[in-house]
This record gives C-alpha cells, structure tokens and sequence, in this order.
C-alpha cells in the first residue's frame, strides 16, 4: 500500500494540499483513510468538496465542505467516516488540506504517503442521454410488418 519512497508534498513553506479525485463511476464513500509522514508533518485538518470540478485555492476560501476532519497525529492508518448521505453518487472529490502537524508557529510542508476511499461504485454512468420517447408511435417507423394499418386495421 505505502510506498516508503513515495510521496505527496506541498510547497516548503506552505502546509496547505487541493487534492482532486476523478472516479469513472459514480460511487458511494463510506470512509476516507489519509497516512501522513510517519513521525513528521502529517496532515491535521481535511475538507472535502464532491462534484466541485475545476476549483482552486482562492474557491476553496469561500466555498463550504461537505464535510471537515481533524485528523490524529502519528496515527498510521485510521479510517475517518463519511456523511453516507451526502457521499452519494460521486462522481469527483476535492480534498483540501488546510494544515499539517507540523506546527502553526513554523510552517512547513505537507507529506501525504496514501489516501484511501472506502465504499461502493454505482455502476452508473453520468453523460448524455440519448432518448426517444413518442407519445403516439408513427407505425411505420416500428418496423413490425402487418402494422402499417396502426390501430385502424383490426
């Protein structure tokens, strides 16, 4: 799971993190798992935005989470629940870290190891749909032979 190699960072001086999650489904997320740098600046305090494509650091300011965690420290790997109800059909999810454990007085760097999403995918697809619906069908657009008459050929 953990790569001890491998890692998100932000800027040196700025512990704030916008992660954005595409999934090619949509799905319910039940939970959400976040391990930060053992032993060094881990993440303190999550927001999460879902279906909110394209937004930034100056949309984040305004916009209001769906749901906020303060996140342990030195955890290893803890499992934060969701608001199933407002974790429905999603389609993207934004994560804005906010501050890491490193100190409010120094400001340091962020280090994400593994984030994880607990849950289930719909199976649903979101585009376009493509539909036709008549309310009296053209008989000879059904291609049923014998029908070209419609209701009048009993």
């Amino acid at each position: 799971r953990t790569r001890g190699d491998v890692a998100l960072r932000s800027y040196e001086d700025d512990p704030e993190l916008l992660i954005h999650v595409p999934f090619t489904v949509a799905v319910k997320i039940s939970s959400l798992i976040i391990v930060g740098e053992p032993g060094g600046p881990a993440p303190a305090h999550v927001r999460a935005f879902v279906n909110q494509d394209g937004i930034d650091f100056s949309d984040v300011a305004g916009l209001k989470p769906v749901q906020e965690w303060d996140l342990a420290e030195g955890a290893a790997e803890l499992e934060y629940p969701t608001l199933r109800a407002k974790f429905q059909n999603v389609s993207s999810i934004t994560l804005h870290v906010t501050r890491n454990h490193g100190g409010e007085a120094d400001p340091c760097a962020t280090y994400i190891r593994y984030i994880a999403f607990k849950g289930e995918g719909t199976a649903n697809r979101r585009g376009i749909v493509d539909a036709v619906y008549e309310l009296r069908p053209v008989p000879k657009s059904t291609g049923v032979p014998g029908e070209s008459l419609g209701a009048q050929g009993f």
